[in-house]
């Protein structure tokens, strides 16, 4: 794939676009394909000023495809541009930034130290094993039955028409409040919630306890933050329509999805406390080794009176 003006890779070909319109700011060819010229950060000419590789790719739109060199200066480069249009002169002049992925000091195709794949703000994909998505499955089916999120609106063409269908229904298409991606990752803070509380634990989707005796606690944790995500998009749009004196206010549902999340935070965050200090777990790579029964006041009041301890 080709790079852009922002990041020109050496060894890499780079994509130099220019988009011409005219008086009547409508995009407008020229009247004969323009000619570029490139210079590098010493003001070298490096392509001599050509039309050939210039390619038309719409109204008005003309890109060329240059190959950076795998040893040339990093640094901004200047591409020029001269076109007619309606018998006027037009000369444009670009930057663009060549990168580079090779070292030119060291005279070897070296990759440099700073150099990689992953870029701040590139897409993140799950990355669950079969056994987690048959629990994170079970436990979103959970949550949207709770959230009753899903829904649909009627379709329509480019046009704004509705569509129909050969029997002159018209096509639905969904419209709902949160994506499954979505929903996982509130399921994914909720289950993160469940494993910090102390006593620490490591629980996974893949555990069958997680989805099946737990599943109200992580579900509830998840529409918790599902309400309080919503919350903030709903208050902005509290407003009041008027039209010909007639006034319609639709319901504040900002402020009751925010009442309703921080009532149930209050209970769900004692309820949890009470759940993980119940169960003890084993704490995995934290203090000392507990068991399930350690904290049960039975087995404590047992060991001291054996030890003929009064407690």
């Amino acid at each position: 794939m080709a790079n852009n003006r922002n990041k020109a890779t050496r060894g890499e070909a780079v994509e130099l676009s220019i988009q011409y319109y005219g008086i009547d700011g409508l995009p407008r060819d020229a009247d004969e394909i323009p000619e570029i010229q490139i210079t590098d950060i010493n003001e070298d000419v490096v392509v001599a000023s050509t039309s050939v590789g210039v390619v038309r790719e719409g109204k008005g739109l003309y890109s060329y495809s240059y190959d950076v060199g795998l040893e040339v200066d990093t640094g901004l480069w200047t591409d020029s541009w001269d076109a007619e249009i309606d018998g006027a002169a037009v000369d444009s002049e670009f930057k663009f930034l060549v990168t580079g992925s090779f070292s030119s000091e060291a005279g070897e195709d070296e990759p440099l130290a700073d150099t990689g794949t992953v870029s701040l703000g590139d897409e993140v994909s799950f990355d669950f094993s079969e056994a987690e998505l048959v629990g994170l499955n079970i436990l979103l089916k959970h949550l949207k039955s709770r959230l009753r999120s899903d829904g649909k609106k009627p379709s329509r063409d480019e046009y704004g028409a509705f569509i129909l269908d050969g029997y002159g229904e018209m096509v639905m298409e969904e419209c709902n409040v949160f994506s499954d991606e979505i929903l996982a990752c509130f399921l994914s803070a909720a289950l993160s919630e469940f494993n910090m509380i102390p006593f620490f634990s490591s629980f996974t989707f893949s555990d069958e306890i997680i989805y099946k005796t737990f599943s109200h606690a992580v579900v509830e944790g998840a529409l918790i933050l599902s309400l309080s995500s919503q919350a903030l998009v709903e208050k902005g749009r509290d407003f009041t329509i008027s039209d010909g004196g007639i006034s319609y206010q639709p319901p504040a549902l900002g402020d009751f999805i925010s009442s309703q999340y921080q009532t149930l935070m209050t209970s769900y965050r004692e309820r949890l406390k009470f759940i993980k200090n119940s169960i003890r777990p084993n704490p995995t790579s934290f203090g000392t080794f507990t068991n399930l029964s350690s904290g049960a006041p039975a087995f404590v009041r047992l060991r001291h009176l054996r030890s003929r301890k009064i407690i």
